[in-house]
């Protein structure tokens, strides 16, 4: 893991579409997909700058009900948009997760971008997380077998590398129920499209 370390109002001002958000978990199921992996993060999202919100906010599916989608104003499960700060202060508060980190996306970010951003999300904001059982199975068919689950339901992981897709950051040569946690982060290079690339990741110290 990098050593590198940051505040998040350190960091906050300079938060653009496309970046990455690492979380560690300290509960029971977190600890497991840890542990399998041997990685520190059991869960991923992306931050998003949308225009009207002047925080930034996290593309992310999860199980979690603990904040109110910002576009839906309710609380669910799956694919949802809610305030980043929020996510990071109520994940620490509530003793979901302990650790965080970042890692930057360098490329350009335009209107089309935010176009294929916008038709996406509302596209699969309606999905489900899978059950353990069926995420399991989905993961090995798309790591094995390279066979695209379908978008009913989305895993934190999965839900990220599809939207790098949509929004052509990354290339499909695997499909998005490939990717864990893990393969997004530091340790392994990702099939990225020309003019992008992802930083090192930066430990984010916990001062919201």
């Amino acid at each position: 893991m990098k050593t590198k370390r940051v505040t998040y109002d350190e960091i906050k001002g300079s938060l653009q579409t496309g970046d990455l958000l690492f979380c560690h978990g300290i509960f029971t199921e977190a600890l497991q997909v840890e542990a399998m992996q041997g990685s520190p993060w059991s869960h991923i999202g992306m931050v998003v700058r949308l225009p009207g919100f002047e925080e930034p906010l996290f593309w992310e599916s999860t199980t979690t009900q603990t904040l109110e989608d910002v576009m839906e104003h309710r609380i669910k499960t799956g694919p949802m948009l809610v305030t980043l700060k929020e996510r990071i202060a109520t994940d620490v508060s509530d003793g979901y997760d302990a650790l965080f980190a970042f890692r930057l996306l360098k490329g350009e970010r335009n209107d089309g971008m935010l176009a294929k951003l916008k038709a996406f999300i509302e596209e699969v904001h309606e999905a489900s997380f899978p059950s353990l059982e069926r995420m399991a199975f989905e993961l090995l068919e798309g790591k094995l077998l390279r066979v695209q689950a379908g978008f009913k339901s989305f895993f934190c992981s999965e839900l990220v590398a599809e939207t790098y897709m949509r929004l052509g950051i990354m290339d499909r040569s695997m499909p998005s129920n490939s990717y864990r946690p893990i393969d997004l982060s530091d340790r392994t290079d990702l099939p990225l499209t020309s003019g992008y690339a992802l930083a090192d990741e930066l430990l984010t110290l916990q001062d919201v």
